[in-house]
């Protein structure tokens, strides 16, 4: 059974637990708090040594980080990553504009408004990011109101990697209703088989981090 760290906060250990879910496999989860420092923990590091959610340690006893790696690694096989290769190369477009446009916007405010210590301390950043999230969100709502899915005609690891900090995108001080085509598509992904909300814990077993580490 493969052993996921990270806590149902996170929208990049949620990435890995739809990934998980939807292919059936197994899991086993250890809750690691960014809120706690917990990824800085010396224990963590030797997993991990990026310091950062998600990791799986697999059956195979091999580590893999990154939840883009994650997501590719897993769909191997299935329908989540197409066998066309411009299709391939247009579901990497999306996952690294996530990762370089999206995610450093909404996730960061989301986190600042909501996790940070003192979030009244980030007003001023929150406002700087406000512009470059909206900007992301406009960018796939271009997409979304012509196209179902964003990299091909079925859901992609691209949809996967997009879905949670959009669906938290109200979180982060959006309003999704402003984008109707984001809203048609989040509920798309989420009628998907074996879809596992965010928040939620698909895990056969969850364990605290002082009882994975410090039994």
């Amino acid at each position: 059974m493969h052993t996921l760290f990270g806590n149902l906060d996170s929208g990049n250990v949620h990435k890995v637990q739809m990934i998980l879910t939807t292919i059936g496999e197994l899991y086993r989860r250890v809750d690691v708090a960014q809120t706690k420092n917990e990824p800085r923990d010396e224990q963590f590091l030797a997993i991990n040594p990026m310091g950062k959610v998600p990791a799986v340690l697999r059956q195979d006893g091999r580590v893999m980080t990154e939840s883009g790696a994650i997501l590719y690694y897993f769909a191997q096989g299935t329908s989540l990553w197409p066998g066309d290769a411009d299709l391939r190369a247009e579901v990497l477009r999306w996952m690294f504009f996530e990762q370089y446009s999206h995610e450093p916007t909404l996730a960061v405010m989301r986190y600042l408004r909501h996790f940070a210590d003192d979030p009244a301390a980030h007003t001023e950043r929150v406002a700087d990011l406000e512009p470059k999230g909206r900007h992301a969100l406009s960018v796939m709502e271009s997409r979304l109101k012509r196209k179902e899915w964003l990299a091909a005609d079925a859901c992609t690891i691209a949809d996967y990697a997009l879905y949670p900090y959009t669906r938290a995108a109200d979180s982060a001080g959006f309003h999704i209703s402003e984008f109707p085509g984001i809203e048609q598509w989040l509920a798309r992904v989420e009628a998907q088989p074996e879809f596992i909300p965010l928040g939620s814990d698909g895990a056969v077993e969850t364990l605290g981090f002082a009882d994975y580490f410090h039994p």
